[in-house]
């Protein structure tokens, strides 16, 4: 990574953050030809909390070979409703990508600077003040560079998002994960290939099992705001598995911010992307798919505004707001029912599991949209006599 000594202070664009969304955003600049340095204020590789799933249309979005990155592709998926009901599914191609993110972040990263994008490590964005001839003046602990445009891609607790006055309407929900390494390399194997998604692990949430090269991502996550207890919850959905907490090589908790909000999500001078946006599915959690999509979306603003072509970073506002919000406030009422009406939902899917199911998998591989089964799920009787049909 770069070294500040030496380094030049002006930039078109600085990004706060080397997760998925800020190295992203960092290539697809640099590809552009603008100057743009990425700051992180941790060193690369670095552990993130996050179970590691690229769904397909995560993947789809990237031009890259993930061969080596990609651990383990899930071609089967167990799903478990408690009271004993659960369904295996197999999918006739993979649907997710296991990775670490770890991994994956310094990929993204080594691509941006490939693409001439400057990463420095071990530095944190401090606060941002307007500077002559319309830049701005971004200070760090490495000190203040300048720059025409900041984005902020430095996760939940986005303190860009809170210097750009973009800090607004957030929704943050508790996840706890752990790093298990079985001692048995037979109880490793079982896993290969499979998810394990059970609604039944945490209240109005689920836990997961995701497995990597050499061990397996566990974890549970709840819509509710309450954390106490959530560890516990973890421990006891590992001995459920077979699996011991002596094995565990690391475990964190983290907030997972929900969306749907209103923004804003840029002001005339920055913007947010990834968890920084406060984006992430309300129903799985997920948000690297979000985070990449919206990289391409603040390229698009970033490049037409600073190479003059009429563009305005407000316009990153609407873009948002058409491709994620109404869609993510779908998801926030399926949400709402799945998790706040177990007892409904867990009819539902014992009748039409397959149903339910064969829309989901069109979400995550971008084929369908929440709306759909949102208007399925809303009308039992429509819902129910199709799982039948």
């Amino acid at each position: 990574m770069g070294t500040v000594e030496g380094l030049t202070r002006s930039f078109d664009c600085i990004i706060a953050g080397a997760g998925p969304g800020g190295a992203y955003l960092g290539y697809l600049l640099s590809s552009l030809g603008l100057k743009c340095l990425i700051l992180e204020k941790k060193s690369i590789p670095r552990y993130k909390p996050c179970g590691g799933g690229l769904t397909k249309r995560a993947l789809d979005l990237l031009p890259f070979d993930l061969t080596g990155i990609v651990e383990d592709w899930a071609v089967k998926a167990r799903l478990c409703f408690g009271g004993g009901f659960i369904r295996e599914v197999l999918f006739d191609q993979p649907v997710i990508g296991l990775v670490m993110r770890s991994r994956l972040d310094s990929f993204l990263v080594s691509k941006a600077q490939e693409a001439g994008a400057v990463v420095l490590t071990g530095v944190a964005f401090k606060d941002v003040k307007a500077a002559s001839g319309g830049s701005l003046e971004v200070q760090t602990t490495a000190g203040d560079f300048k720059a025409l445009v900041l984005a902020g891609a430095d996760g939940a607790g986005s303190r860009t998002a809170r210097a750009l006055g973009l800090w607004k309407n957030r929704v943050g929900c508790p996840a706890v994960e752990a790093e298990v390494y079985p001692l048995s390399r037979e109880s490793l194997d079982a896993w290969r290939g499979m998810v394990e998604f059970d609604f039944s692990a945490a209240p109005k949430g689920y836990g997961w099992v995701f497995p990597k090269a050499d061990h397996l991502s566990v974890g549970v996550f709840s819509t509710g705001k309450e954390t106490k207890g959530l560890r516990g919850r973890l421990f006891d959905f590992m001995v459920s598995r077979g699996l011991k907490e002596q094995d565990i090589k690391g475990i964190r908790g983290h907030m997972i911010p929900l969306g749907p909000h209103n923004g804003p999500f840029a002001s005339p001078v920055g913007l947010l992307v990834g968890d920084a946006a406060g984006l992430a599915d309300p129903i799985t959690g997920e948000g690297i798919y979000h985070a990449l999509r919206q990289a391409e979306l603040a390229a698009r603003c970033i490049a037409a505004t600073l190479t003059g072509k009429n563009g305005r970073l407000t316009v990153y506002n609407s873009l948002v707001q058409e491709e994620f919000i109404r869609e993510l406030s779908y998801a926030r009422r399926l949400a709402h029912l799945f998790y706040g009406m177990p007892r409904l939902s867990r009819l539902m899917m014992r009748v039409g599991t397959d149903k339910v199911i064969g829309y989901h998998l069109d979400i995550i591989t971008g084929r369908r949209a929440y709306r759909d089964l949102f208007l399925k799920a809303v009308n039992p009787l429509t819902f129910l006599s199709s799982a039948f049909g």
